[in-house]
Parts: structure tokens; C-alpha cells; sequence
């Protein structure tokens, strides 16, 4: 019984994790792009002063909100 509530705790873990830093890297490196190609801007300026805010942002947000989406597409329980 233990082991199960364990197993239950890690997969939801790993996988609210995993998305939420998956999607936060997909979109900081989008918005990174676009916002070099706009501004002219250099990669690692860009990167820094851009990518990684965003990323830091947008991670934090997908922490707060995805559970909730993940549980209605019954991804976890």
C-alpha cells in the first residue's frame, strides 16, 4: 500500500516536473528568437537578459496551473 502512494508521488512528480520545465525551455527559446530576429540582438544577450527571466517565469506559472490540466487530460490522478 505504501509502496503504491510512493510510486503515485514520484510519477505525478516527474511528470508535472518534466512538463513544466519542458514547456518553459520550448517557449523561453521561442521567445528568444523571435526577439533577436526583431531586435537584432546578440545570442548570448538575448539569452541572458531574455531566455532565462522567461524561462524562470514561465516554469513558476506551469508549476501553479499544469496539475490542474494534467489531471483533467488524465495524465495523473
Amino acid at each position: 500500500m505504501i509502496f503504491e502512494q510512493i510510486y503515485s508521488f514520484a510519477r505525478t512528480t516527474i511528470i508535472v516536473w518534466g512538463s513544466a520545465i519542458g514547456a518553459g525551455i520550448f517557449y523561453a527559446f521561442v521567445i528568444t528568437g523571435i526577439c533577436r530576429w526583431l531586435f537584432k540582438m546578440e545570442e548570448d544577450a538575448a539569452l541572458l537578459w531574455i531566455g532565462v527571466p522567461f524561462f524562470l517565469l514561465f516554469t513558476a506559472l506551469a508549476l501553479i496551473y499544469l496539475p490542474k490540466r494534467l489531471r483533467k487530460a488524465g495524465f495523473i490522478e
